[in-house]
């Protein structure tokens, strides 16, 4: 990776939520009883889940569709994305987690909506939607890993074919580190 072109990304402190909890340690009962908050979770998350990918249907056919300009679309696809890999985790979906950070680090780094992206996130959103339906909760070990290294290698190849096109993108070394 040539990091010498490479701009860094400054991502500005948001103070709001250290007003609300203020500074210094936080007691660690509170930290105790929300952790046995979230462990203890009996909440389904798959009506939750179900209302994103169903949003996430929409912003696709949109897309195919071309109603509204790429980036109206993209960040319509991004917002459903980030809310399962914001979720994800707190309901035991790991794997849920996962993929949507993938998706979404490659949503953050196209630049056009073509008909490669659309395919991806469709993919994307079907193998969700399996996942959720068979309550399919933690990182899916071995086949979440497989599952998570073949979203990856789509992104992948979708990049290799703009550089063989003779187009690049100029983030894209950086959906590879964190992606």
């Amino acid at each position: 990776m040539d990091t010498e072109n490479k701009k860094a990304r400054i991502v500005k402190a948001n103070h709001l939520l250290q007003g609300k909890v203020g500074r210094g340690p936080v007691d660690e009962t509170k930290v105790a009883r929300s952790q046995k908050l979230i462990d203890n979770n009996q909440v389904d998350f798959a009506p939750m889940a179900k209302e994103y990918l169903d949003e996430l249907a929409l912003a696709i056919n949109a897309a195919r569709e071309g109603e509204k300009d790429a980036e109206e679309i993209i960040s319509s696809i991004i917002t459903p994305v980030m809310q399962l890999k914001a979720n994800a985790g707190m309901f035991n979906y790991t794997l849920v987690g996962n993929l949507a950070n993938v998706m979404l680090n490659f949503l953050e780094t196209v630049e056009n909506l073509d008909k490669d992206v659309i395919e991806i996130v469709e993919a994307h959103q079907k193998t969700l939607i399996l996942i959720i339906g068979n309550q399919m909760k933690g990182d899916g070990g071995e086949f979440g890993v497989e599952l998570t290294g073949e979203l990856k290698e789509a992104c992948k190849r979708y990049f290799a074919k703009l550089a063989s096109a003779g187009k690049t993108i100029e983030d894209k070394d950086a959906f590879f580190i964190d992606g």
